[in-house]
C-alpha cells in the first residue's frame, strides 16, 4: 500500500498503489515507444516523419506467490500508464529467478498494443 504523503509533496506518488494477482510487487515501470519512418530530401534534410507500430511495454518485478502468467498470453494493465494507448497487452517474457540469501523473485514484461492493430 503507498505511503500517506504530508506537507507540500502531496502531489508525489509514493509506493507502488497497484497490485499484480501472484506476487508482491517491489518495482515496475512502463515505456512507450513507436517506430519513426522519415522522409528525406535530396539534400537528406528530414522533411517528415511518422510515428506508427505505438506500444506501451511495462515491467513488473517482485516476490513470487502464485504467479502463474506465460508468454502470449492476454494481462490487464490496470491503473498504469498506458500513455494514451487502449489496445490488447500480452506478456512476452518471464523470468523466475532463486537464491539462497533472497526470496524466490518472479518478473515480467508485458506490451500494449495500440488499438489500431489488427488483433486489439
Amino acid at each position: 500500500m503507498p505511503a500517506t504523503i504530508i506537507g507540500r509533496s502531496a502531489d508525489v506518488s509514493f509506493g507502488i498503489p497497484n497490485s499484480q494477482t501472484g506476487m508482491i510487487i517491489q518495482s515496475n515501470s512502463a515505456a512507450a515507444s513507436s517506430d519513426a519512418v522519415e522522409l528525406k530530401n535530396k539534400d537528406g534534410d528530414i522533411t517528415s516523419v511518422v510515428f506508427r507500430n505505438k506500444k506501451v511495454t511495462y515491467s513488473v518485478e517482485g516476490a513470487f506467490t502464485t504467479f502463474s502468467g506465460a508468454v502470449g498470453t492476454a494481462v490487464a494493465v490496470s491503473n498504469g500508464s498506458k500513455f494514451g494507448l487502449s489496445g490488447s497487452s500480452f506478456i512476452n517474457e518471464v523470468t523466475r529467478t532463486k537464491s539462497a540469501d533472497d526470496f524466490e523473485r518472479v518478473s515480467f514484461t508485458a506490451v500494449v498494443y495500440d488499438a489500431n492493430t489488427p488483433f486489439s
